[in-house]
């Protein structure tokens, strides 16, 4: 697990999969007509350990035929059990090393602007910035989670002063650092249970 100044494992899960296999569990259970059996199981095993992998290679572990396997690839796409398809890249080679998560206190209602806060809309617009790996919505004492990454702590405190507590919409943050990385996946693990 990663060192944090607070516990935020359950937040880190973010941004490293080539293919990103997403919510799959839940779709089911809301879903009956959404079907996963074994053979998808391995497929979804298999795609997340190496999304380059070839249909050929896949389907000779899987022990199924090629086409059978291109077809059942398709379906979970068409099904949006695979979201997305996108490279994990190296923050600290490419001058990202500094990560935090900032926790975020909403005001239920902004000068200026009729009717009660959207907290929705406040984490479509935020999720824009490109700073922003992730936005969480939240119960408890803070409405929102963000994960942060930037070249520099003089750069994450910009984004902090200059940009955040500008905002009319957040009455208060409190920023995490991350201090070292031991895991950041968006893997599903264990998903025959």
């Amino acid at each position: 697990m990663p060192i944090y100044l607070t516990s935020l494992s359950a937040f880190y899960a973010d941004c490293c999969l080539d293919r990103v296999i997403s919510g799959a569990t839940d779709k089911v259970a809301k879903d009956h007509s959404l079907q996963i059996d074994e053979t998808d199981l391995k497929i979804l095993k298999i795609l997340q350990e190496d999304a380059k992998m070839g249909v050929k290679k896949i389907a000779k572990q899987v022990g199924k035929g090629i086409s059978t396997i291109h077809a059942r690839i398709k379906s979970m796409e068409q099904k949006k059990i695979i979201t997305k398809y996108s490279a994990i890249l190296d923050p600290t080679l490419l001058n990202r090393s500094i990560a935090a998560f900032i926790f975020i206190g909403l005001s239920t209602k902004v000068s200026g602007k009729k009717g009660v806060l959207s907290q929705k809309e406040f984490c479509k617009e935020i999720a824009q910035h490109p700073y922003i790996q992730g936005v969480y919505l939240l119960s408890g004492e803070f409405d929102v989670v963000l994960k942060v990454r930037a070249k520099s702590v003089d750069e994450m405190r910009g984004f902090i002063v200059d940009y955040l507590r500008e905002m009319p919409s957040i009455e208060r943050t409190q920023t995490t650092f991350v201090l070292e990385e031991y895991l950041e996946t968006l893997e599903l693990k264990d998903l025959e249970r």
